[in-house]
């Protein structure tokens, strides 16, 4: 599911060819949408229903940033602007953790959304479970910790040129 994304994500940057039909319809119920703010929120705009099963509610206007502790979302952040930067998606890597301390390995997938073919401030986001969801216990996520992040290629900024001056 996420490389299905993936490959999405890569088409709407225009650096890949689009999937074949029917790659990613079933992660529609793991989807989100965040809306990054100058003053650091990650407001969530649409939240699937499978996502409100595991997080306990619709989190629609809620800051995702609340789940992760301030050195993992300044990590976080970072792979944020380097997607944007890209215009490609992100992948991070995740440890869920419940009250009791139940964990659950999951990925969530991020890719610049464009409106009008300009970009934007919002991502679309795709949170996979790896397995382990009875680990949980019925119980809400409340808190997630970074185990890796894979940023998309830099890019050198368009309209840059080097200059050499010897003098």
């Amino acid at each position: 599911d996420t490389r299905a994304l993936l490959a999405y994500g890569r088409a709407l940057a225009g650096a890949a060819a689009a999937p074949k039909k029917g790659g990613a319809d079933q992660v529609i119920e793991r989807l989100f949408v965040i809306e990054r703010a100058r003053d650091g929120r990650l407001t969530i705009r649409s939240f699937g229903v499978e996502l409100v099963q595991l997080f306990g509610r619709d989190l629609r206007e809620h800051n995702f940033a609340h789940f992760f502790l301030p050195p993992d979302l300044a990590m976080l952040n970072a792979v944020i602007d380097a997607s944007a930067a890209a215009g490609e998606p992100a992948l991070a890597r995740v440890t869920a953790e419940n009250a009791r301390g139940r964990l659950l390995g999951a990925e969530i997938l991020l890719t610049p959304l464009k409106v009008d073919n300009q970009p934007s401030d919002r991502f679309l986001g795709l949170f996979q479970a790896l397995g382990g969801e009875p680990f949980l216990d019925g119980r809400p996520i409340h808190l997630m910790r970074l185990g890796s992040l894979h940023p998309p290629a830099a890019k050198a900024p368009k309209g840059m040129r080097l200059v050499v001056v010897n003098d």
